[in-house]
């Protein structure tokens, strides 16, 4: 519930001296403001002040059985009752709590407030009113009084954007928070996805676990961007799984240059046949012809406008993975060399324009772009507008010395983002690309017809190639002019098959519809696919095979169940940000969100219930799901205790039990069962008990009736206590058909070395030399961890191998010689840093370049080994 502590400030207020406590975002941010205005406290043009700051959000919504009425508190808690939703949002009064791992942050900023007469919030400029809530929730929560003043500076917020807005503050007390259009924005969305995302995840968990999937355990999570997402991915690779290919045939002329002449298809056209014969026979009514000239005109192109988040993601998307680029684009950001990564701008002010133009050429000499291709420093209008938030990304007036600098410090993706941002940014100060268009139809079959595009002046391509964001890159024609005539032939396409669902190609479909910024969608992306460490508790919704995006078991339940839901669609999206803006411009009009999410609920609610029984008809679910089955059990009462249980009726130990195993079981009675394990037959013998857990949840003891199971004697084992840890261990009593003495025993339990003749697999004798290891054993999913005897490795030939200390730490040798190429003692360097190189190495036909990339984790045979990753260099 809300915190009712409040504060009573008794200061002397003098009518020249303000008291202001500045509240950033977070500590980078902080850090930033205290090196502009002199330190962490101090005065700012004769106002004391104090700068704390918060680690992003330091408050969450409480759950909703904790911000209702007590009466309503069991339904709003019901999970399993299906027509309490959807709940009434005016039964929420949308209090908040700290999150607990942020408790401390909460705690400074509540020891800083006496003294003061005004918090500043100083958060970042979010248009989405982000920034606004993440402010005036931590003033809510501690019942601040006195006057809030909100701030917004540009997303550089250098030293003079800085100081400019805390000359013109938004000042406002804390009962005219709701009349703050931007603020009332930001709640209106932050509860749409409250009650669209928990409702929806909780009706799709328990419709799930009514057709039998438990989802380990955790709630299936739905969300407006990320259901989205992921039943976009779902329906393309269905798409491409049905996908039949079908050739057809028709009639193209082609030049002697290699130019094509076809026609432009439409469905039911005639002239285009499923059988090659018929076409073969439409060839005979057509013969060489003369190609005459339409058109010459001289075209322009201007620049690009700059890149965003999500365009680093096209372009890196082989190299890097989503959370690699938005974390290290953040350090970059916050070590001022770019600018605000959350954008939605792309375009600057005319100021910001201004501002960086002086610092293009020594921006242009680090990525090596002649300064002379940058000669057009008139702003075109596309990349002006006149009031921004952040302004698209681009680099900042603090020009690293060089790339490789910029390397050491942000690694191979920091300089890869740098150059690209950069050459983003400098294309727009480059001429426009100039090309002649030539068109050209054939004389006697005018709806032939061919369009050459010869280059002129590349410009800003020679800078920045917009080709880069297209992943489906199309040949170009090289061809410079038509010959004068050309001769038909026969074509044959197939239907265009469904695209892979890459990361270009999502977020591709994300711009469609204009849904989130560009680190938006890059965080979402990580999120679905559980990467980086606030994502390490989430069930992956997706994963990556060869690059392209594949539903993973939980994924598939999801995809199944939503699919034709409004939060499926980006056309919610869209609407929810119509209304938003019509809310921030007149925030009286806030409940319309409510409207929306009822009946976003109302009907996503329709479609899942209908969508249910598919669960089990589905082969993919079945596939990908198999996994995620709830666990099944039988019911009845258990003599001993004379209460009604359901325990599993598969036992622990892999045994299903029967109808009447169960039975006796229920009596108190014990079963026996025989049971192979590891390739041994064993007589287990099993009953029911009652026993005490501890909850992994509360940490409280739960008493339940469960399954024990006695198991035969071992045989095949030792027990004993391992010295080196002091903690009793078994391992298996032989090895290679060698048993172990008892002094051989000793000796391992010592943890020393010995030495015995073995057999192996082949037959073959041998000296084992080893000791006892802790090692892993994969069945099926499960990881078995053991202790057992291993034999030395081999002896690394120093003749033979370069023996290296990987920037993993650990150790590994690969040979001296590869591809006939020797390696240098620089490229040892290289390949023990984990860097790519390009290596010459040479062949029958000359001398040839790779681009070579060290992989710890090559494969061969089963068995891993330290190889390389190799593709040919242009």
């Amino acid at each position: 519930m809300k915190n009712t502590v409040r504060y009573s400030f008794f200061v002397e207020r003098n009518s020249n001296v303000t008291r202001l406590l500045i509240l950033n975002e977070k500590k980078s941010q902080a850090e930033k403001f205290a090196d502009y205005l002199g330190g962490m406290s101090g005065e700012f043009e004769g106002n004391p002040y104090d700068i704390v700051y918060a680690a992003g959000h330091l408050l969450q919504l409480n759950a909703p059985n904790e911000m209702v009425d007590p009466n309503l508190a069991a339904k709003y808690a019901d999970w399993q009752n299906l027509d309490n939703f959807p709940w009434n949002p005016l039964d929420l009064n949308w209090s908040k709590q700290v999150i607990k791992s942020k408790q401390r942050y909460i705690d400074n900023i509540k020891s800083n407030l006496p003294g003061h007469d005004v918090i500043i919030i100083a958060s970042d400029n979010d248009p989405s009113g982000e920034g606004d809530v993440l402010g005036w929730e931590i003033v809510d929560y501690l019942n601040w009084q006195n006057e809030v003043w909100r701030i917004r500076f540009k997303g550089d917020d250098s030293a003079n954007y800085v100081i400019d807005s805390l000359h013109k503050p938004e000042k406002a007390t804390v009962s005219e928070q709701d009349a703050q259009g931007i603020l009332v924005k930001g709640k209106s969305r932050q509860r749409f996805d409250f009650l669209t995302g928990l409702e929806e995840s909780r009706i799709a968990t328990e419709l799930a676990r009514e057709q039998g999937y438990s989802n380990k355990g955790k709630a299936l999570s739905i969300g407006r961007l990320q259901t989205y997402i992921t039943c976009l991915v779902d329906e393309q690779n269905r798409a491409r799984k049905s996908y039949v290919k079908k050739p057809f045939y028709e009639i193209r002329y082609k030049d002697a240059n290699g130019n094509t002449f076809k026609r432009d298809y439409q469905d039911g056209d005639t002239w285009r046949f499923s059988d090659k014969n018929l076409v073969g026979q439409d060839l005979t009514n057509y013969s060489q012809d003369q190609i005459i000239i339409d058109s010459t005109t001289e075209k322009r192109t201007q620049p690009p406008k700059l890149v965003n988040l999500a365009d680093l993601g096209k372009i890196f998307q082989k190299e890097y993975t989503t959370e690699q680029i938005t974390d290290t684009y953040q350090k970059m950001y916050d070590d001022k060399i770019v600018s605000y990564p959350r954008t939605e701008d792309n375009a600057i002010t005319i100021d910001d324009f201004n501002e960086l133009l002086p610092y293009a050429d020594k921006i242009a000499a680090v990525v090596g772009i002649d300064s002379k291709l940058l000669s057009h420093k008139d702003p075109r209008k596309k990349f002006i507008i006149k009031s921004e938030d952040h302004g698209a990304n681009r680099p900042t007036k603090l020009v690293p010395q060089s790339l490789e600098k910029v390397e050491d410090k942000y690694g191979k993706c920091g300089r890869d983002i740098y150059e690209r941002v950069v050459k983003s940014y400098l294309a727009m100060l480059a001429e426009d690309y100039v090309y002649t268009q030539v068109k050209a139809h054939i004389a006697n079959h005018p709806d032939f017809t061919s369009t050459i595009n010869v280059p002129k002046e590349l410009n800003y391509k020679l800078i920045f190639n917009e080709n880069d964001l297209n992943e489906e890159k199309q040949s170009e024609n090289k061809a410079t002019h038509f010959a004068q005539n050309a001769s038909p032939e026969v074509y044959q396409g197939t239907n265009t098959p469904p695209t892979k669902p890459t990361l270009t190609f999502i977020l591709n479909n994300l711009d469609k519809w204009n849904l989130g910024t560009g680190a938006t969608k890059m965080q979402t992306i990580s999120k679905l696919q559980a990467i980086g460490k606030e994502n390490k508790k989430v069930i992956p919704q997706l994963k990556v095979v060869r690059g392209v995006f594949e539903v993973t078991g939980t994924g598939a339940l999801i995809a199944c169940l939503a699919k034709d839901t409004y939060l499926s669609s980006g056309k919610i999206t869209k609407r929810l940000q119509d209304i938003l803006n019509e809310i921030k411009a007149d925030p009286t009009k806030q409940d319309m969100v409510y409207s929306v999410a009822e009946k976003t609920i109302e009907h996503d609610k329709a479609v899942m219930i209908e969508n249910a029984p598919l669960l089990n008809q589905d082969a993919q679910v079945k596939e990908l799901a198999g996994d995620l089955k709830a666990i099944e059990r039988f019911s009845g009462v258990f003599t001993q205790t004379n209460e009604t249980v359901n325990p599993p009726v598969t036992i622990f130990d892999g045994h299903t039990t029967t109808e009447v195993e169960q039975q006796e079981a229920l009596e108190g009675k014990q079963i026996t069962y025989s049971i192979e394990k590891f390739g041994k037959e064993e007589q287990h013998t099993a009953y029911l008990a009652e026993q005490t857990y501890k909850s992994k949840k509360t940490g409280k003891e739960i008493t339940r009736v469960g399954w024990k199971v006695e198991f035969p004697e071992d045989t095949d084992h030792v027990k004993g206590i391992y010295k080196p840890l002091a903690k009793e261990i078994k391992f298996k009593k032989e090895y290679g058909q060698h048993a172990f003495s008892e002094e051989e025993i000793t000796s391992l339990l010592a943890g020393e070395e010995i030495s015995f003749e073995a057999t192996d697999k082949q037959g073959k004798s041998f000296t084992a030399t080893g000791k006892l290891i802790e090692q892993e054993l994969k069945e099926g999913r499960r990881k078995i961890r053991f202790w057992g005897f291993r034999v030395n490795p081999k002896p690394v030939d120093t003749n033979v191998y370069v023996v290296i200390t990987y920037k993993d730490g650990k150790e590994y040798h690969f040979k001296k010689t590869y591809r006939g190429h020797r390696w240098t003692p620089e490229e040892i360097k290289k390949i023990a840093a984990g860097k790519k190189q390009i290596v010459a190495f040479n062949g029958r036909k000359g001398t040839y370049r790779m681009e070579i990339k060290p992989n710890p984790n090559k494969k061969y045979n089963g068995r891993k080994y330290f190889g390389f990753d190799e593709k040919f260099a242009k």
